[in-house]
């Protein structure tokens, strides 16, 4: 669906940070989230509601890059 040459699309307001703080009212009530698949909020589940905070996840070594020449800490 294409657009004719002359359909154009109006500039967005622009804002200053001050006025963005100054015209907030603090209402967050009135947000929406995005909406996501339920793959999405599977997955932002298992990232944000870890029930034991990762104690029981063993740690992992990350190897270094190959370029460095650094002794490897701990």
């Amino acid at each position: 669906m294409a657009r004719g040459p002359t359909a154009t699309i109006p500039v967005a307001p622009r804002k200053t940070l001050m006025e963005w703080i100054e015209l907030d009212d603090g209402d967050t009530t009135s947000f929406t989230p995005p909406a996501c698949s339920p793959q999405a909020k599977a997955l932002h589940a298992r990232i944000t509601c870890n029930p034991d905070g990762g104690k029981g996840d063993a740690a992992v070594r990350l190897p270094p890059p190959a370029g460095l020449r650094l002794p490897p800490l701990g």
